[in-house]
């Protein structure tokens, strides 16, 4: 089970976060709500190592790594769609990997490559991409911003299936993405302030 037990970080001597605890039980789904400037993904970039903690730890984390989406899409702009994702599922067939791309509304642009795709199409990819990564704990930092309905509905069946019982961790601004994930939600704004968790 990832565990973040009294982490704090700061910038330049500026706090960002100070004893912050969370817990993530195996299976779970839990959404991550904070005003902006809370430090939401300066806490995802501390669970990914892109960042180090400077007090507290992090611990249970898979050994195979995270199956993430952040804010940008980081896909690789020399391989198409499809390649993109192969790359982290060489396991698992074509047709699997184009089914899923058609789910998101993506069919018909596997062979495509990200500059082609729209900034909407783009997020999508990347939500792709993690959702097939073998991983039991996927995190996603606002990946349905700017969706329309349509395709925000869509994508979120998507993700809800093929998340199944992995855990998950979801920052988001919207309530209501969390709640038809069937996500806990956590408010970061509290954590900080308390150094313990509030859940609604």
């Amino acid at each position: 089970m990832p565990e973040i037990r009294n982490l704090s970080f700061s910038y330049d001597g500026t706090p960002v976060f100070s004893g912050l605890c969370l817990s993530l039980p195996d299976g779970s789904r839990t959404a991550l709500l904070a005003p902006s400037g809370f430090g939401k993904t300066t806490l995802l970039r501390l669970l990914c190592g892109s960042l180090t903690p400077q007090s507290g730890s992090i611990t249970g984390l898979p050994a195979e790594g995270i199956a993430m989406v952040f804010q940008e899409d980081r896909l690789l702009p020399g391989c198409t769609v499809l390649e993109n994702l192969r790359l982290v599922a060489p396991e698992r067939s074509d047709t699997e990997l184009i089914a899923l791309l058609g789910e998101l509304g993506l069919s018909g642009w596997e062979n495509a490559r990200p500059g082609k795709l729209s900034g909407g199409m783009r997020r999508r990819a990347a939500i792709a991409r993690a959702l097939v990564f073998h991983s039991p704990l996927v995190v996603m930092d606002e990946p349905f911003k700017g969706l329309d309905e349509v395709t925000l509905a869509a994508t979120l069946a998507c993700v809800d299936r093929w998340l199944g019982d992995r855990t998950f961790l979801l920052v988001t601004h919207s309530p209501q993405e969390a709640e038809r994930l069937g996500c806990r939600i956590t408010r970061l704004d509290e954590l900080t302030r308390t150094g313990s968790e509030k859940q609604n």
